[in-house]
């Protein structure tokens, strides 16, 4: 099992690395022109279930259906009230775009919108499917392409359409084939976070922006501030009319819940039953059943009022609520999409609550490992998932065909990253390397107990020394070290000229050589005389991610793309087909198919033949970037993922055979 060495952060060399992608799209066209490439594998998605929710919506004429919008530009449906979940295909056919807008047009309930904002930069975009869901075009907004955080369908007028951007509010008044921006000549109405209109009145608009909000009366022509009794520096997130009162308004802020009787000139905060800890709320609804009940989705939990907000009463604690359903012809039933938890669902009027998740998947997976049980010579796959809440931590699943996944983090502590899994290869033991150390324990078993010393270390990777020996090797920023489970010794390795992060830590038994990667590229010793030695010739300076023995052959990952060695780290070669990109995991499957993944434009390259010829796979928006790839069942792979939890991957079989006969790339 290998694991993934880079934060999940982009790194600073983000505006170089879009050049690089660039070049890559060229290669690959001259590359395909005289060879067969391999396609993207075929993907299945294991889970866990859960993740990260971000908006909702329900068809107005079918409830029942229901969409949902996630942090990674994925769109999912239901036609079951969120029972079950399928996600949309193709989609948007666009990644790493957060949908927090996505609006079901009443008139044409066919027509869904949805807009989000690019998790690294200030762009956004705009999207509308005409069927349903089942394709999605692009609407161009010309030079407004930043961030979209905001749509909204006229009631009154469906042909009239807002979008919020960084630059304001853009309006339709043709369905979507003109846009012009409403907003010119006002400071104040930038970074748009929510819109409402009025539902009989197709002119008036109203808007919140990250510093309060306007109401404007005339689509525009003249914008009125619209905060008394509002904290002064209040980011509206979401803004609602009553359906049956138009001048009640309710907003959900960064500073609490506000309701205005007067159409926006007064405003009241709602504070009678939600604590000060629970005022960033994030979504309000008004119930659709009764007027007088109303909803707000903070990051403590889920809030209700039955009086018009005048008192509330939390009725889900303890999860960061992204958006609210509420069933219109049985308001008992209630959807609730969060950070971390996935769907939670309450048929029982809010009395209680429950994950619906099946289908949905979208964790963040920093870790993941396989192995076979010693007892029963059955699969088991292991995954860390990185939350803010209590939902992450590790995961273990004994089904493949129908995957189970169980969460075992007894003895870890809150808000701790798991970075590398590392199983014993003859007893129930699992190490896992973390951000504080180094945890040991039993899955399902024995609680994690971190190992003395260790609290300091911020974890890399992890390898046995010899799978009998009960001592392991530990690459960490704070460098390497060697640890004795039985004594419970922490030494650390000296290196000549270095006393830096150790990044990766390989073992070639033949030749009794250990490798580790560093920001100077590889060092080895002999494990017999102990002392360590820079071998770089051939590399590049620069940063070694991965070290993967095959063979004879050892393949190193880097910022530069793979290289290998055939006289144990002597002399390094660089693999000419694989492009310059920023390699940072391996993996090898048990009949030697070698796969490398680069975090950032997205591609695996694939070896076949031992290493000896590579060919880049493009997996466009097949799945998220790959944070950690682990053999499956000796000829498949399984990969975590940056946001759609662990995945299988499988090339069909005759498409590998094609592949290996249209001829190999050359390596030198």
């Amino acid at each position: 099992m290998r694991k993934f060495v880079v934060a999940f952060d982009l790194p600073k060399r983000i505006v170089a690395m879009r050049c690089r992608v660039t070049i890559v799209f060229f290669l690959i066209s001259l590359l395909s022109a005289s060879v067969q490439l391999l396609g993207a594998p075929d993907v299945e998605y294991l889970g866990p279930e859960g993740g990260d929710v971000r908006s909702l919506a329900y068809h107005p004429e079918v409830p029942e259906r229901v969409f949902l919008g996630t942090a990674d530009g994925q769109v999912y449906v239901s036609n079951d009230w969120g029972r079950r979940w399928v996600r949309l295909k193709p989609g948007i056919g666009r990644r790493e775009l957060v949908l927090d807008a996505l609006v079901v047009n009443p008139a044409d309930p066919d027509e869904l919108w949805v807009g989000g904002w690019e998790l690294r930069s200030d762009r956004g975009a705009l999207y509308r499917s005409r069927d349903g869901g089942a394709t999605f075009e692009r609407i161009e907004l010309g030079i407004f392409d930043s961030s979209l955080r905001a749509i909204a369908v006229s009631p009154a007028d469906p042909r009239r359409i807002a979008v919020g951007v960084n630059e304001g509010v853009l309006l339709s008044r043709d369905g979507g084939r003109t846009w012009e921006r409403i907003t010119r000549g006002y400071r104040s109405l930038y970074n748009v976070h929510s819109l409402a209109f009025d539902p009989r009145h197709p002119d008036t608009l109203y808007v919140g922006t990250f510093r309060l909000g306007s109401k404007t009366e005339n689509l525009g022509e003249k914008w009125v501030p619209i905060h008394n009794g509002m904290f002064w520096d209040s980011d509206l997130f979401s803004f609602q009319v009553h359906p049956n009162d138009p001048d009640v308004l309710l907003v959900g802020a960064c500073s609490g819940v506000y309701r205005s009787l007067n159409g926006g000139e007064q405003w009241t905060r709602l504070r009678n039953g939600i604590p000060d800890a629970a005022k960033r709320t994030r979504v309000v609804r008004f119930d659709p059943v009764n007027p007088n009940r109303w909803y707000a989705g903070t990051t403590e939990g889920l809030f209700r009022s039955e009086d018009r907000g005048e008192s509330w009463r939390c009725i889900l604690p303890d999860v960061v609520i992204n958006a609210i359903a509420v069933h219109p012809g049985d308001n008992r039933r209630i959807l609730v999409g969060t950070e971390d938890a996935g769907i939670l669902t309450s048929e029982d009027d809010g009395g209680t609550f429950a994950p619906s998740n099946r289908g949905f998947a979208q964790h963040q997976v920093s870790a993941v490992a396989s192995r076979k049980e010693p007892s029963t010579g059955g699969q088991v796959l292991y995954a860390a998932v990185a939350a803010a809440s209590g939902l992450g931590g590790f995961y273990y699943c004994r089904e493949h065909t129908e995957p189970s996944w169980h969460l075992f983090s007894e003895g870890l502590e809150p808000g701790i990253s798991i970075r590398m899994i590392l199983p014993s290869e003859q007893g129930q033991d699992v190490l896992l390397g973390t951000s504080r150390g180094v945890f040991l324990g039993q899955p399902g078993r024995v609680a994690w107990k971190r190992l003395a010393g260790t609290e300091r270390l911020e974890v890399f990777d992890l390898a046995w020394a010899t799978p009998d020996s009960g001592e392991v090797l530990i690459a960490s920023r704070q460098g390497l070290f060697r640890y004795l489970l039985r004594s419970g010794g922490l030494k650390k390795v000296a290196f000549p000229v270095y006393d830096r992060q150790v990044f990766c830590i390989a073992r070639v038994s033949e030749g009794g050589k250990w490798f580790a990667g560093t920001e100077m590229g590889v060092f080895r010793a002999d494990e017999s005389e102990g002392a360590w030695k820079l071998a770089v010739e051939g590399l590049p300076y620069v940063a070694v991610r991965d070290l993967l023995p095959v063979g004879g052959r050892l393949v190193a990952a880097t910022d530069e793309g793979l290289f290998y060695s055939d006289d144990l780290a002597e002399h390094w070669r660089k693999v000419t087909t694989v492009f310059p990109l920023e390699v940072s995991v391996l993996s090898a499957s048990d009949d030697l198919k070698l796969v490398a993944a680069e975090p950032v434009a997205g591609y695996l390259f694939v070896s076949l033949d031992r290493a000896e010829s590579w060919q880049a796979v493009p997996m466009n928006s097949a799945v998220s970037r790959i944070t950690s790839l682990a053999p499956w069942n000796g000829r498949e792979f399984v990969a975590g993922t940056v946001s759609e939890g662990v995945v299988r991957l499988l090339w069909p079989e005759a498409e590998v055979t094609a592949a290996v006969r249209s001829g190999p790339h050359e390596t030198r």
